[in-house]
């Protein structure tokens, strides 16, 4: 009797073994059927309480992997694989197409220090499908005016106007490394002493002056705040210095801080870009721009550049300055007592007959005109 349990037993078994991965089998030409993993626990071994130990899952959970379709991202865009092995595609932004310039295009150029620098790449984007006008930048980093700049801006602008090819016009920003202690008859004057200022205010003038003697329109774009107080504090002094001297130069300044600032005016990361969206216009460190940032930086000073394009003159530029002409002293003497003061002017009487001698000798009213409004002989 207990062979044949044992012979039945082992049939059944074989069938199960037997019909176990035809269940398992997934059909071809459509989607896979989810069943139960069959036991691969032998019969009489569950029949007597052994099962087959499982090996622990990973930990962190299941991986899950996203192909995308053809198995490689589309439009050049770069896979990259996440720490739960999913794929996430990047796709990269487009990069800015300059259009050709025109041979007779205005010339614009850029200089200052890294501040210039993102000026000259939002310009760029501004005036990318813009024939007619072209952007030239010269930047260097934490360069101005001061002595140990690694830059002397006004022989670089001399250079630049006396060449074969001239800008038309100068856009100046700068002011990130100006902090610098200036030489003072010999003595170091620290940054913002009167005697600085003097000496700085003095090279911000020369600097606008070798652009505008030559009779082209000067464009100095103001300053914004900075994520550090104290720099914010010393950016202010400089930009304040940058409207005044620019003023006095007869150039355009061009005021940006509240654009960048908050309500307070003071530093804030983000705000709208130039389509009204809100937008991380600053770096993390404070001080760079983001590309929305750059593109709102040149915004402001694009709207100056298209308005003086349109005009097709120079807009606010003096005439051609020169070293010769009549030098006046502005502390002449008073007159001497051997002189005589200038006279009344002797203006000849008017002639006998005339509206003139009618009116001023004798007094009499003019003669109306006829059909005129004061002719009181209309009824």
């Amino acid at each position: 009797m207990s062979g044949q349990f044992s012979g039945g037993a082992a049939a059944v078994l074989a069938l199960m073994l037997a019909a176990a991965p035809a269940f398992g089998t997934e059909p071809t030409g459509g989607a896979p059927i989810l069943l139960a993993q069959a036991e691969e626990t032998p019969f009489l071994l569950r029949l007597f309480g052994f099962k087959k130990q499982e090996p622990a899952p990973p930990p962190g959970g299941a991986k899950i992997f996203r192909v995308p379709p053809n198995g490689a991202p589309q439009g050049g865009a770069a896979a990259s694989q996440d720490r739960t092995g999913a794929k996430r595609i990047t796709v990269p932004k487009p990069e800015v197409v300059i259009a050709p310039k025109d041979a007779d295009s205005r010339r614009i150029l850029v200089i200052g220090d890294q501040l210039a620098e993102t000026l000259t790449r939002g310009l760029e984007v501004a005036f990318a499908d813009t024939p007619k006008v072209r952007i030239d930048g010269i930047a260097v980093e934490n360069s101005g005016v001061v002595s140990n700049s690694p830059v002397d801006w006004v022989a670089r602008v001399s250079e630049n106007l006396s060449g074969a090819a001239p800008a038309d016009a100068v856009v100046v920003m700068l002011g990130l490394g100006e902090m610098k202690p200036i030489p003072v008859d010999g003595v170091e004057a620290e940054f913002r002493m009167e005697a600085w200022e003097r000496v700085y205010r003095a090279r911000i003038r020369a600097l606008l002056l070798a652009a505008r003697s030559r009779n082209i329109p000067v464009f100095v774009v103001g300053l914004v705040p900075m994520a550090d107080i104290d720099l914010t504090t010393d950016i202010a002094y400089l930009d304040d210095l940058y409207r005044q001297e620019a003023q006095a130069s007869f150039t355009t300044y061009v005021n940006i801080w509240n654009e960048f600032a908050d309500e307070t005016g003071s530093f804030t990361a983000s705000g709208p870009d130039v389509g009204g969206q809100t937008r991380q216009l600053r770096l993390k460190d404070g001080v760079g721009f983001t590309r929305s940032g750059s593109r709102k930086l040149a915004f402001y000073v694009e709207q100056e550049i298209r308005a003086w394009v349109e005009r097709g003159s120079p807009g606010l530029v003096m005439p051609e300055l020169s070293g010769d002409g009549l030098v006046m002293s502005l502390t002449d003497p008073e007159v001497g007592f051997d002189e005589d003061l200038a006279g009344p002017a002797t203006l000849a009487p008017p002639k006998d007959g005339t509206p003139l001698h009618d009116l001023v000798v004798l007094g009499l009213p003019l003669v109306p005109v006829t059909g005129r409004v004061d002719d009181l002989s209309i009824r």
